[in-house]
Protein backbone atom coordinates (compact mmCIF):
# COMPACT_ATOMS: atom_id res chain seq x y z
CA UNK A 1 0.00 0.00 0.00
CA UNK A 2 2.84 2.40 0.83
CA UNK A 3 4.51 1.46 -2.45
CA UNK A 4 1.26 2.25 -4.27
CA UNK A 5 1.14 5.65 -2.58
CA UNK A 6 4.72 6.36 -3.60
CA UNK A 7 4.22 5.24 -7.22
CA UNK A 8 1.00 7.22 -7.63
CA UNK A 9 2.64 10.36 -6.29
CA UNK A 10 5.75 9.83 -8.40
CA UNK A 11 3.65 9.67 -11.59
CA UNK A 12 1.80 12.83 -10.61
CA UNK A 13 5.00 14.70 -9.86
CA UNK A 14 7.11 13.62 -12.86
CA UNK A 15 4.49 13.41 -15.64
CA UNK A 16 5.04 17.05 -16.58
CA UNK A 17 8.67 16.22 -17.40
CA UNK A 18 7.47 13.60 -19.93
CA UNK A 19 4.55 15.25 -21.72
CA UNK A 20 3.67 18.85 -22.59
CA UNK A 21 0.96 20.21 -24.91
CA UNK A 22 -0.04 16.69 -25.96
CA UNK A 23 3.47 15.78 -27.06
CA UNK A 24 6.19 13.58 -25.55
CA UNK A 25 9.10 15.83 -24.57
CA UNK A 26 11.22 13.13 -22.88
CA UNK A 27 10.84 9.60 -24.21
CA UNK A 28 12.67 8.06 -21.25
CA UNK A 29 10.37 9.75 -18.73
CA UNK A 30 7.30 8.86 -20.79
CA UNK A 31 8.29 5.18 -20.91
CA UNK A 32 8.79 5.29 -17.14
CA UNK A 33 5.33 6.81 -16.63
CA UNK A 34 3.73 3.92 -18.56
CA UNK A 35 5.80 1.37 -16.61
CA UNK A 36 4.83 2.89 -13.26
CA UNK A 37 1.16 2.97 -14.24
CA UNK A 38 1.45 -0.74 -15.07
CA UNK A 39 3.11 -1.42 -11.70
CA UNK A 40 0.31 0.41 -9.94
CA UNK A 41 -2.20 -1.81 -11.73
CA UNK A 42 -0.33 -4.94 -10.60
CA UNK A 43 -0.06 -3.83 -6.97
CA UNK A 44 -3.75 -2.86 -6.78
CA UNK A 45 -4.51 -6.60 -6.66
CA UNK A 46 -3.06 -6.66 -3.13
CA UNK A 47 -5.13 -3.70 -1.93
CA UNK A 48 -8.08 -4.27 0.49
CA UNK A 49 -11.10 -5.74 -1.27
CA UNK A 50 -13.33 -2.82 -0.24
CA UNK A 51 -11.39 -0.24 -2.26
CA UNK A 52 -10.14 -2.46 -5.06
CA UNK A 53 -12.97 -1.78 -7.60
CA UNK A 54 -12.63 1.99 -7.20
CA UNK A 55 -8.88 1.75 -7.55
CA UNK A 56 -9.16 -0.44 -10.67
CA UNK A 57 -11.27 2.27 -12.26
CA UNK A 58 -8.82 5.03 -11.28
CA UNK A 59 -5.81 3.07 -12.55
CA UNK A 60 -7.49 2.37 -15.89
CA UNK A 61 -8.29 6.07 -16.24
CA UNK A 62 -4.65 6.91 -15.41
CA UNK A 63 -3.35 4.54 -18.08
CA UNK A 64 -5.71 6.09 -20.66
CA UNK A 65 -4.60 9.62 -19.75
CA UNK A 66 -0.95 8.65 -20.21
CA UNK A 67 -1.64 6.91 -23.55
CA UNK A 68 -3.57 10.00 -24.76
CA UNK A 69 -0.74 12.25 -23.59
CA UNK A 70 -3.19 14.25 -21.53
CA UNK A 71 -2.16 17.48 -19.85
CA UNK A 72 -0.29 17.30 -16.55
CA UNK A 73 -3.12 18.89 -14.53
CA UNK A 74 -5.45 15.99 -15.33
CA UNK A 75 -2.83 13.39 -14.35
CA UNK A 76 -2.01 15.22 -11.09
CA UNK A 77 -5.71 15.41 -10.20
CA UNK A 78 -6.23 11.71 -10.89
CA UNK A 79 -3.14 10.57 -8.97
CA UNK A 80 -4.24 12.77 -6.05
CA UNK A 81 -7.61 11.05 -6.06
CA UNK A 82 -5.87 7.66 -6.20
CA UNK A 83 -3.70 8.59 -3.20
CA UNK A 84 -6.72 9.82 -1.25
CA UNK A 85 -8.44 6.47 -1.82
CA UNK A 86 -5.32 4.62 -0.69
CA UNK A 87 -4.94 6.78 2.43
CA UNK A 88 -8.52 6.08 3.44
CA UNK A 89 -7.77 2.34 3.31
CA UNK A 90 -4.43 2.45 5.09
CA UNK A 91 -4.17 1.82 8.84
CA UNK A 92 -3.40 4.91 10.88
CA UNK A 93 0.15 6.04 10.16
CA UNK A 94 2.59 5.92 13.08
CA UNK A 95 3.78 9.53 13.21
CA UNK A 96 7.34 10.40 14.17
CA UNK A 97 7.67 11.46 17.81
CA UNK A 98 11.14 13.01 17.67
CA UNK A 99 13.79 14.13 15.21
CA UNK A 100 17.53 14.44 15.36
CA UNK A 101 18.70 18.04 15.74
CA UNK A 102 18.63 20.48 12.81
CA UNK A 103 22.42 20.67 12.95
CA UNK A 104 22.73 16.89 12.71
CA UNK A 105 20.12 16.78 9.93
CA UNK A 106 22.11 19.19 7.75
CA UNK A 107 25.22 17.11 8.38
CA UNK A 108 23.33 13.96 7.32
CA UNK A 109 22.19 15.66 4.12
CA UNK A 110 25.74 16.69 3.20
CA UNK A 111 27.05 13.19 3.96
CA UNK A 112 24.33 11.19 2.19
CA UNK A 113 22.51 13.39 -0.33
CA UNK A 114 24.67 16.29 -1.52
CA UNK A 115 26.71 14.19 -3.96
CA UNK A 116 23.69 13.89 -6.26
CA UNK A 117 21.23 16.54 -5.06
CA UNK A 118 23.82 19.26 -4.49
CA UNK A 119 24.88 21.11 -1.36
CA UNK A 120 21.76 23.31 -1.53
CA UNK A 121 19.42 20.54 -2.74
CA UNK A 122 19.11 21.92 -6.28
CA UNK A 123 19.84 18.60 -8.03
CA UNK A 124 23.23 19.81 -9.24
CA UNK A 125 25.65 17.67 -7.22
CA UNK A 126 28.98 16.47 -8.65
CA UNK A 127 27.60 12.93 -9.02
CA UNK A 128 24.77 13.81 -11.43
CA UNK A 129 26.66 13.07 -14.66
CA UNK A 130 24.90 10.36 -16.65
CA UNK A 131 22.00 9.93 -14.23
CA UNK A 132 18.61 9.45 -15.88
CA UNK A 133 16.27 10.66 -14.55
CA UNK A 134 18.26 13.52 -13.06
CA UNK A 135 18.27 13.89 -9.26
CA UNK A 136 15.40 15.89 -7.82
CA UNK A 137 15.72 19.64 -7.39
CA UNK A 138 14.17 20.05 -3.95
CA UNK A 139 13.97 23.84 -4.40
CA UNK A 140 11.58 23.50 -7.38
CA UNK A 141 8.36 24.88 -5.90
CA UNK A 142 6.07 23.60 -8.65
CA UNK A 143 7.31 20.06 -8.18
CA UNK A 144 7.34 20.31 -4.38
CA UNK A 145 3.69 21.40 -4.36
CA UNK A 146 2.76 17.93 -5.65
CA UNK A 147 5.01 15.97 -3.28
CA UNK A 148 3.89 14.75 0.15
CA UNK A 149 6.27 14.25 3.03
CA UNK A 150 5.14 10.63 3.27
CA UNK A 151 6.20 10.08 -0.33
CA UNK A 152 9.58 11.66 0.40
CA UNK A 153 10.02 9.54 3.52
CA UNK A 154 9.28 6.33 1.63
CA UNK A 155 11.74 7.36 -1.10
CA UNK A 156 14.43 8.02 1.52
CA UNK A 157 13.67 4.73 3.29
CA UNK A 158 13.20 2.39 0.31
CA UNK A 159 14.77 4.17 -2.64
CA UNK A 160 13.03 4.40 -6.03
CA UNK A 161 13.20 1.49 -8.46
CA UNK A 162 14.56 2.33 -11.90
CA UNK A 163 16.42 5.41 -10.66
CA UNK A 164 19.74 6.14 -8.94
CA UNK A 165 17.86 6.89 -5.70
CA UNK A 166 19.10 4.23 -3.26
CA UNK A 167 17.56 3.11 0.01
CA UNK A 168 18.82 4.78 3.18
CA UNK A 169 17.29 2.18 5.49
CA UNK A 170 20.61 1.99 7.37
CA UNK A 171 19.76 5.36 8.93
CA UNK A 172 17.57 5.39 12.02
CA UNK A 173 13.89 6.30 11.64
CA UNK A 174 14.32 9.70 13.30
CA UNK A 175 17.25 10.44 10.97
CA UNK A 176 15.17 9.51 7.89
CA UNK A 177 12.22 11.62 9.07
CA UNK A 178 14.54 14.55 9.80
CA UNK A 179 16.02 14.31 6.29
CA UNK A 180 12.49 14.11 4.87
CA UNK A 181 11.33 17.25 6.65
CA UNK A 182 14.54 19.04 5.66
CA UNK A 183 14.37 18.34 1.91
CA UNK A 184 10.61 18.92 2.02
CA UNK A 185 11.20 22.45 3.32
CA UNK A 186 13.73 23.69 0.76
CA UNK A 187 11.18 24.96 -1.78
CA UNK A 188 9.09 26.86 0.76
CA UNK A 189 9.29 30.31 2.32
CA UNK A 190 10.94 30.01 5.73
CA UNK A 191 9.98 33.60 6.55
CA UNK A 192 6.27 32.78 6.40
CA UNK A 193 4.36 33.56 9.57
CA UNK A 194 0.98 32.04 10.24
CA UNK A 195 -1.27 31.61 13.23
CA UNK A 196 -2.60 28.46 11.59
CA UNK A 197 -0.47 25.29 11.56
CA UNK A 198 -1.29 22.19 9.51
CA UNK A 199 -1.84 19.13 11.78
CA UNK A 200 1.16 16.83 11.59
CA UNK A 201 -0.72 13.84 10.15
CA UNK A 202 -2.15 15.95 7.29
CA UNK A 203 1.17 17.72 6.70
CA UNK A 204 2.81 14.30 6.24
CA UNK A 205 0.09 12.56 4.21
CA UNK A 206 -0.90 15.28 1.73
CA UNK A 207 0.96 17.37 -0.81
CA UNK A 208 0.78 21.18 -0.52
CA UNK A 209 -1.66 21.30 -3.46
CA UNK A 210 -3.88 18.78 -1.66
CA UNK A 211 -3.66 20.85 1.51
CA UNK A 212 -4.78 23.95 -0.39
CA UNK A 213 -7.82 21.98 -1.58
CA UNK A 214 -8.47 20.96 2.02
CA UNK A 215 -8.73 24.60 3.07
CA UNK A 216 -5.27 25.47 4.40
CA UNK A 217 -3.72 28.79 3.39
CA UNK A 218 -0.42 28.96 1.50
CA UNK A 219 1.07 30.82 4.48
CA UNK A 220 0.11 28.02 6.85
CA UNK A 221 1.59 25.43 4.47
CA UNK A 222 4.85 27.39 4.09
CA UNK A 223 5.15 27.89 7.83
CA UNK A 224 4.38 24.24 8.62
CA UNK A 225 6.81 22.88 6.02
CA UNK A 226 9.68 25.12 7.22
CA UNK A 227 9.07 24.87 10.98
CA UNK A 228 8.67 21.12 11.39
CA UNK A 229 10.76 21.02 14.59
CA UNK A 230 7.98 23.04 16.23
CA UNK A 231 5.84 19.87 16.12
CA UNK A 232 8.22 18.13 18.49
CA UNK A 233 9.27 18.88 22.04
CA UNK A 234 12.35 21.07 21.79
CA UNK A 235 13.54 19.75 25.14
CA UNK A 236 13.54 16.16 23.85
CA UNK A 237 16.72 16.83 21.84
CA UNK A 238 18.68 17.51 25.02
CA UNK A 239 16.59 15.97 27.79
CA UNK A 240 17.90 12.45 28.55
CA UNK A 241 14.65 11.33 30.21
CA UNK A 242 12.55 12.54 27.26
CA UNK A 243 14.88 10.80 24.81
CA UNK A 244 14.62 7.57 26.81
CA UNK A 245 10.80 7.68 26.95
CA UNK A 246 10.40 8.42 23.24
CA UNK A 247 12.91 5.74 22.24
CA UNK A 248 11.29 3.09 24.47
CA UNK A 249 7.94 3.86 22.86
CA UNK A 250 9.49 3.40 19.42
CA UNK A 251 11.18 0.18 20.55
CA UNK A 252 7.80 -1.19 21.64
CA UNK A 253 6.25 -0.19 18.30
CA UNK A 254 9.07 -1.94 16.43
CA UNK A 255 8.68 -5.08 18.55
CA UNK A 256 4.92 -5.19 17.96
CA UNK A 257 5.66 -4.96 14.22
CA UNK A 258 7.97 -8.02 14.62
CA UNK A 259 11.03 -5.91 13.78
CA UNK A 260 13.08 -7.44 16.58
CA UNK A 261 16.51 -6.19 15.52
CA UNK A 262 15.26 -2.60 15.39
CA UNK A 263 13.47 -3.04 18.71
CA UNK A 264 16.69 -4.19 20.33
CA UNK A 265 18.68 -1.34 18.79
CA UNK A 266 16.16 1.19 20.10
CA UNK A 267 16.08 -0.42 23.55
CA UNK A 268 19.86 -0.07 23.71
CA UNK A 269 19.66 3.53 22.49
CA UNK A 270 17.03 4.40 25.10
CA UNK A 271 19.58 3.71 27.80
CA UNK A 272 22.88 4.78 26.23
CA UNK A 273 21.66 7.89 24.36
CA UNK A 274 19.08 8.80 26.98
CA UNK A 275 18.82 7.62 30.54
CA UNK A 276 22.53 6.98 31.18
CA UNK A 277 23.23 10.71 30.85
CA UNK A 278 20.75 11.47 33.66
CA UNK A 279 21.92 8.71 36.01
CA UNK A 280 24.29 10.84 38.08
CA UNK A 281 21.72 13.59 38.62
CA UNK A 282 18.96 11.11 39.49
CA UNK A 283 21.26 9.16 41.79
CA UNK A 284 21.79 12.31 43.84
CA UNK A 285 18.02 12.59 44.44
CA UNK A 286 16.60 9.06 44.13
CA UNK A 287 19.32 6.37 44.04
CA UNK A 288 16.91 3.45 44.44
CA UNK A 289 14.78 4.65 41.53
CA UNK A 290 17.93 5.08 39.42
CA UNK A 291 19.02 1.50 40.06
CA UNK A 292 15.52 0.15 39.37
CA UNK A 293 15.32 1.90 36.00
CA UNK A 294 18.82 0.76 35.10
CA UNK A 295 17.94 -2.86 35.92
CA UNK A 296 14.64 -2.78 34.00
CA UNK A 297 16.26 -1.18 30.97
CA UNK A 298 18.80 -3.98 30.91
CA UNK A 299 15.91 -6.47 31.05
CA UNK A 300 14.18 -4.70 28.14
CA UNK A 301 17.36 -4.86 26.08
CA UNK A 302 17.57 -8.57 26.74
CA UNK A 303 13.99 -9.29 25.63
CA UNK A 304 13.53 -6.80 22.78
CA UNK A 305 15.47 -8.92 20.30
CA UNK A 306 13.61 -12.15 21.06
CA UNK A 307 10.32 -13.13 19.39
CA UNK A 308 7.45 -14.52 21.43
CA UNK A 309 7.75 -12.12 24.37
CA UNK A 310 5.19 -9.53 23.34
CA UNK A 311 3.40 -9.45 26.71
CA UNK A 312 6.63 -9.22 28.74
CA UNK A 313 8.10 -6.53 26.49
CA UNK A 314 4.87 -4.50 26.66
CA UNK A 315 4.69 -4.81 30.44
CA UNK A 316 8.28 -3.80 31.07
CA UNK A 317 8.05 -0.92 28.56
CA UNK A 318 4.93 0.39 30.34
CA UNK A 319 6.65 -0.07 33.68
CA UNK A 320 9.68 1.87 32.47
CA UNK A 321 7.50 4.69 31.16
CA UNK A 322 5.96 5.05 34.63
CA UNK A 323 9.38 4.95 36.28
CA UNK A 324 10.82 7.51 33.85
CA UNK A 325 7.84 9.78 34.43
CA UNK A 326 8.55 9.54 38.16
CA UNK A 327 12.25 10.22 37.49
CA UNK A 328 11.39 13.30 35.41
CA UNK A 329 9.23 14.61 38.25
CA UNK A 330 12.00 13.94 40.77
CA UNK A 331 14.47 15.88 38.65
CA UNK A 332 12.00 18.75 38.19
CA UNK A 333 11.14 19.15 41.86
CA UNK A 334 12.47 22.67 42.35
CA UNK A 335 14.91 21.54 39.65
CA UNK A 336 17.98 19.93 41.16
CA UNK A 337 18.95 21.55 44.44
CA UNK A 338 22.37 23.13 44.80
CA UNK A 339 23.53 20.32 47.07
CA UNK A 340 22.31 17.65 44.63
CA UNK A 341 24.09 19.35 41.72
CA UNK A 342 27.26 19.72 43.82
CA UNK A 343 27.15 16.05 44.83
CA UNK A 344 26.41 14.80 41.31
CA UNK A 345 29.20 16.93 39.85
CA UNK A 346 31.78 15.75 42.40
CA UNK A 347 30.73 12.10 42.06
CA UNK A 348 31.03 12.23 38.25
CA UNK A 349 34.61 13.48 38.39
CA UNK A 350 35.68 11.17 41.22
CA UNK A 351 34.03 8.10 39.72
CA UNK A 352 35.43 8.67 36.26
CA UNK A 353 38.81 10.07 37.26
CA UNK A 354 40.04 8.10 40.26
CA UNK A 355 40.90 4.88 38.40
CA UNK A 356 42.79 6.73 35.68
CA UNK A 357 44.64 8.81 38.27
CA UNK A 358 45.77 5.76 40.24
CA UNK A 359 47.03 4.01 37.10
CA UNK A 360 49.02 7.05 35.98
CA UNK A 361 50.40 7.58 39.50
CA UNK A 362 51.42 3.92 39.82
CA UNK A 363 53.40 4.10 36.58
CA UNK A 364 54.97 7.41 37.56
CA UNK A 365 56.06 6.26 41.01
CA UNK A 366 57.49 3.01 39.63
CA UNK A 367 59.62 5.02 37.20
CA UNK A 368 60.70 7.39 39.95
CA UNK A 369 61.66 4.56 42.32
CA UNK A 370 63.51 2.86 39.46
CA UNK A 371 65.73 5.87 38.96
CA UNK A 372 64.25 6.42 35.51
CA UNK A 373 62.53 9.77 35.87
CA UNK A 374 63.38 10.42 32.25
CA UNK A 375 60.50 8.07 31.42
CA UNK A 376 57.97 10.31 33.16
CA UNK A 377 57.66 12.53 30.11
CA UNK A 378 56.23 9.59 28.18
CA UNK A 379 53.60 8.97 30.85
CA UNK A 380 52.73 12.67 30.86
CA UNK A 381 52.54 12.65 27.07
CA UNK A 382 50.11 9.70 27.26
CA UNK A 383 47.59 11.23 29.66
CA UNK A 384 47.80 14.74 28.19
CA UNK A 385 47.20 13.34 24.70
CA UNK A 386 44.25 11.37 26.08
CA UNK A 387 42.69 14.56 27.47
CA UNK A 388 43.01 16.25 24.08
CA UNK A 389 41.77 13.16 22.19
CA UNK A 390 38.84 12.70 24.58
CA UNK A 391 37.63 16.27 24.07
CA UNK A 392 38.34 15.95 20.36
CA UNK A 393 36.20 12.80 20.13
CA UNK A 394 33.37 14.61 21.90
CA UNK A 395 33.61 17.54 19.47
CA UNK A 396 33.53 15.13 16.51
CA UNK A 397 30.51 13.38 17.98
CA UNK A 398 28.72 16.69 18.54
CA UNK A 399 29.54 18.58 15.38
CA UNK A 400 30.93 16.29 12.67
CA UNK A 401 30.24 12.56 12.54
CA UNK A 402 27.79 11.66 15.29
CA UNK A 403 28.75 8.85 17.66
CA UNK A 404 25.93 6.79 19.13
CA UNK A 405 25.79 5.69 22.74
CA UNK A 406 26.48 2.13 21.64
CA UNK A 407 29.63 3.20 19.78
CA UNK A 408 30.75 5.13 22.83
CA UNK A 409 30.34 2.07 25.05
CA UNK A 410 32.25 -0.11 22.58
CA UNK A 411 35.16 2.36 22.62
CA UNK A 412 35.13 2.51 26.42
CA UNK A 413 34.72 -1.24 26.87
CA UNK A 414 37.52 -2.12 24.48
CA UNK A 415 39.84 0.45 26.07
CA UNK A 416 39.03 -0.85 29.56
CA UNK A 417 39.73 -4.48 28.66
CA UNK A 418 42.95 -3.61 26.82
CA UNK A 419 44.13 -1.51 29.77
CA UNK A 420 43.22 -4.37 32.14
CA UNK A 421 45.37 -6.82 30.16
CA UNK A 422 48.37 -4.48 30.13
CA UNK A 423 47.93 -3.63 33.82
CA UNK A 424 47.74 -7.29 34.77
CA UNK A 425 51.06 -7.87 33.07
CA UNK A 426 52.53 -4.87 34.91
CA UNK A 427 51.15 -6.12 38.24
CA UNK A 428 52.48 -9.62 37.69
CA UNK A 429 55.88 -8.22 36.75
CA UNK A 430 55.94 -6.00 39.84
CA UNK A 431 54.98 -8.89 42.10
CA UNK A 432 58.12 -10.68 40.94
CA UNK A 433 60.19 -7.74 42.19
CA UNK A 434 58.78 -7.53 45.73
CA UNK A 435 61.93 -9.09 47.19
CA UNK A 436 64.63 -6.43 47.72
CA UNK A 437 67.37 -8.70 46.42
CA UNK A 438 65.52 -9.39 43.20
CA UNK A 439 64.76 -5.71 42.70
CA UNK A 440 68.37 -4.67 43.22
CA UNK A 441 69.54 -7.37 40.80
CA UNK A 442 66.96 -6.24 38.27
CA UNK A 443 68.11 -2.63 38.60
CA UNK A 444 71.75 -3.57 38.15
CA UNK A 445 71.34 -6.03 35.30
CA UNK A 446 68.34 -5.06 33.26
CA UNK A 447 66.61 -1.78 34.02
CA UNK A 448 68.98 0.24 31.85
CA UNK A 449 68.37 -1.98 28.85
CA UNK A 450 64.74 -3.05 29.45
CA UNK A 451 63.31 0.38 30.14
CA UNK A 452 64.25 1.56 26.70
CA UNK A 453 62.38 4.01 24.55
CA UNK A 454 60.02 1.34 23.23
CA UNK A 455 58.98 0.36 26.73
CA UNK A 456 58.41 4.01 27.57
CA UNK A 457 56.08 4.36 24.61
CA UNK A 458 54.22 1.33 25.96
CA UNK A 459 53.73 3.19 29.25
CA UNK A 460 52.55 6.24 27.30
CA UNK A 461 50.00 4.02 25.56
CA UNK A 462 48.74 2.64 28.87
CA UNK A 463 48.41 6.17 30.30
CA UNK A 464 46.49 7.15 27.16
CA UNK A 465 44.07 4.22 27.43
CA UNK A 466 43.49 4.78 31.14
CA UNK A 467 42.56 8.44 30.71
CA UNK A 468 40.92 8.47 27.26
CA UNK A 469 38.20 5.97 28.17
CA UNK A 470 37.03 8.29 30.94
CA UNK A 471 37.26 11.74 29.33
CA UNK A 472 34.64 11.39 26.59
CA UNK A 473 31.98 10.02 28.92
CA UNK A 474 32.82 12.57 31.63
CA UNK A 475 32.23 15.44 29.20
CA UNK A 476 28.87 13.96 28.19
CA UNK A 477 27.80 13.57 31.81
CA UNK A 478 28.70 17.17 32.63
CA UNK A 479 26.96 18.41 29.50
CA UNK A 480 23.76 16.65 30.60
CA UNK A 481 24.13 17.88 34.19
CA UNK A 482 24.58 21.49 33.06
CA UNK A 483 21.38 21.28 31.00
CA UNK A 484 19.49 20.19 34.11
CA UNK A 485 21.20 22.83 36.27
CA UNK A 486 19.78 25.71 34.21
CA UNK A 487 20.68 28.86 36.22
CA UNK A 488 22.44 26.95 39.01
CA UNK A 489 25.60 26.09 37.11
CA UNK A 490 27.80 27.45 39.89
CA UNK A 491 26.89 24.41 42.03
CA UNK A 492 28.14 22.14 39.24
CA UNK A 493 31.34 24.19 39.07
CA UNK A 494 31.86 23.94 42.84
CA UNK A 495 31.35 20.16 42.69
CA UNK A 496 33.88 19.91 39.87
CA UNK A 497 36.43 21.97 41.83
CA UNK A 498 35.83 19.83 44.92
CA UNK A 499 36.44 16.70 42.84
CA UNK A 500 39.67 18.18 41.45
CA UNK A 501 40.84 19.00 44.99
CA UNK A 502 40.15 15.44 46.20
CA UNK A 503 42.02 13.96 43.24
CA UNK A 504 44.92 16.35 43.88
CA UNK A 505 45.05 15.28 47.55
CA UNK A 506 45.08 11.62 46.52
CA UNK A 507 47.90 12.33 44.04
CA UNK A 508 49.92 14.24 46.67
CA UNK A 509 49.49 11.48 49.28
CA UNK A 510 50.51 8.72 46.86
CA UNK A 511 53.60 10.61 45.68
CA UNK A 512 54.66 11.72 49.18
CA UNK A 513 54.26 8.45 51.04
CA UNK A 514 55.23 6.01 48.28
CA UNK A 515 58.72 7.53 48.15
CA UNK A 516 59.22 6.89 51.89
CA UNK A 517 58.22 3.24 51.70
CA UNK A 518 60.90 0.50 51.52
CA UNK A 519 61.23 -0.81 47.98
CA UNK A 520 59.68 -4.22 48.69
CA UNK A 521 56.75 -2.69 50.59
CA UNK A 522 56.22 -0.12 47.86
CA UNK A 523 56.07 -2.84 45.21
CA UNK A 524 53.70 -4.98 47.26
CA UNK A 525 51.25 -2.12 47.84
CA UNK A 526 51.48 -0.94 44.23
CA UNK A 527 50.94 -4.50 43.01
CA UNK A 528 47.78 -4.84 45.10
CA UNK A 529 46.46 -1.49 43.85
CA UNK A 530 47.13 -2.40 40.23
CA UNK A 531 45.55 -5.84 40.54
CA UNK A 532 42.48 -4.25 42.17
CA UNK A 533 42.27 -1.78 39.29
CA UNK A 534 42.44 -4.67 36.81
CA UNK A 535 39.47 -6.24 38.65
CA UNK A 536 37.53 -2.98 38.31
CA UNK A 537 38.46 -2.39 34.66
CA UNK A 538 37.57 -5.97 33.76
CA UNK A 539 34.08 -5.57 35.21
CA UNK A 540 33.52 -2.16 33.66
CA UNK A 541 34.81 -3.26 30.27
CA UNK A 542 32.44 -6.23 30.15
CA UNK A 543 29.52 -4.10 31.39
CA UNK A 544 30.19 -1.50 28.67
CA UNK A 545 30.18 -4.16 25.94
CA UNK A 546 26.99 -5.63 27.42
CA UNK A 547 25.32 -2.22 27.29
CA UNK A 548 26.33 -1.96 23.63
CA UNK A 549 24.87 -5.49 23.10
CA UNK A 550 28.24 -6.90 22.06
CA UNK A 551 28.08 -9.38 24.93
CA UNK A 552 25.07 -11.17 26.38
CA UNK A 553 23.65 -10.14 29.75
CA UNK A 554 22.24 -12.74 32.14
CA UNK A 555 20.92 -11.15 35.32
CA UNK A 556 22.35 -12.35 38.62
CA UNK A 557 19.53 -13.28 41.04
CA UNK A 558 20.82 -10.89 43.71
CA UNK A 559 21.57 -7.21 43.11
CA UNK A 560 25.26 -7.06 44.03
CA UNK A 561 26.10 -3.99 41.94
CA UNK A 562 28.92 -1.76 43.19
CA UNK A 563 29.78 0.68 40.42
CA UNK A 564 32.92 1.95 42.14
CA UNK A 565 34.30 -1.58 42.20
CA UNK A 566 33.19 -2.43 38.67
CA UNK A 567 30.84 -5.09 40.04
CA UNK A 568 27.52 -5.47 38.21
CA UNK A 569 24.75 -8.00 38.76
CA UNK A 570 25.32 -10.17 35.69
CA UNK A 571 26.64 -13.71 35.47
CA UNK A 572 29.03 -12.76 32.65
CA UNK A 573 30.68 -9.88 34.50
CA UNK A 574 30.84 -11.63 37.86
CA UNK A 575 32.08 -14.84 36.22
CA UNK A 576 34.92 -13.03 34.45
CA UNK A 577 35.95 -11.32 37.68
CA UNK A 578 35.82 -14.60 39.59
CA UNK A 579 38.01 -16.29 36.98
CA UNK A 580 40.41 -13.36 37.26
CA UNK A 581 40.61 -13.69 41.07
CA UNK A 582 41.27 -17.43 40.78
CA UNK A 583 43.95 -16.79 38.14
CA UNK A 584 45.67 -14.21 40.35
CA UNK A 585 45.71 -16.49 43.38
CA UNK A 586 46.93 -19.45 41.32
CA UNK A 587 49.76 -17.58 39.56
CA UNK A 588 50.89 -15.67 42.62
CA UNK A 589 50.70 -18.71 44.90
CA UNK A 590 52.80 -20.67 42.42
CA UNK A 591 55.36 -17.88 42.28
CA UNK A 592 55.45 -17.64 46.08
CA UNK A 593 55.91 -21.43 46.39
CA UNK A 594 58.73 -21.26 43.84
CA UNK A 595 60.47 -18.59 45.89
CA UNK A 596 60.19 -20.66 49.10
CA UNK A 597 61.69 -23.70 47.36
CA UNK A 598 64.62 -21.63 46.12
CA UNK A 599 65.19 -20.16 49.59
CA UNK A 600 65.07 -23.65 51.13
Amino acid sequence: MRQLLQLAEYVGVDYSAAVANGRVINSGEYTEMKEFAGLIGEKVEKAPQAVRPEMHQLVNELKQLIIKKANAEAVVELTSELRATLLSALPKLSLPSTLVSEKQTKRLFQQNCALCHGAAGQGDGPGTAGLEPAPTDFTDRERANNRSLLGLFDAVSDGIDGTAMASFSHLSEEERWALTFYVGSLAFNDNADSEQKVPLNELINYSPNNLLQRGFSSGAIDYSRTHTHSYFSESSENNPIAIARITIDRALTAYQASNYSEAKRLAISAYLDGFELAESALSAKAPELMRTIERDMMALRGMAGQPGKRQQVTEIADQLQNQLNLAANKLLEDQLSGSALFTASAVILLREGLEALLIVLAMGTVLARSGRKDGLRYVHAGWITALIAGFGTWLLAEYVIGISGASREIIEGAAALLAAIILFYVGYWMHSKTQSQQWQRFIQERVQTQLNQGAFWGLAGLAFLAVYREVFETVLFYQSLLLQAQDNTHSVAYGFIFGVVILAVVAWAVIKYSIKLPMSTFFKITTYIILALVFILLGKGISALQEAAWLSHTAFPVDVSFDWLGVSASWESLGAQLVYVILVFTLFKRRTSSKLIKIG
